[in-house]
């Protein structure tokens, strides 16, 4: 925390040389910030409308292409499975998995 003190020193003086400028020099300085603002704004309003731009080329590619190649958001291709109703004593691996019982020992 002690090396944030030096810079808030220096903002609070920043703060207060500006605080004791007269009223018509802030009034200038204010007007000369306007265009840095403003590009500040429309940048922000740029990145958005990029942002935009984004999704609206490649959602719909997206879902063309999932529907075309039949993939599911699963990772799994062909039509969504059944959900299954199994209860514990049943127990049905899956393909690509193996069971493995567990003992815990304290």
């Amino acid at each position: 925390m002690p090396e944030f003190v030096p810079y808030y020193d220096r903002l609070q003086s920043a703060r207060g040389r500006f605080g004791g400028l007269p009223g018509w020099a802030r009034g200038i300085l204010t007007i000369l910030a306007l265009p840095g603002v403003a590009l500040l704004v429309l940048s922000i309003i740029a990145v958005g409308v990029s942002i935009l731009a984004l999704l609206l080329l490649t959602v719909p590619a997206y879902r063309l292409l999932s529907a075309v190649t039949s993939t599911r958001a699963d990772g799994h291709s062909g039509p969504p499975a059944a959900p299954q109703t199994s209860t514990e004593s049943e127990y049905v691996p899956s393909a690509g998995r193996k069971h493995v019982e567990v003992r815990v020992v304290e």
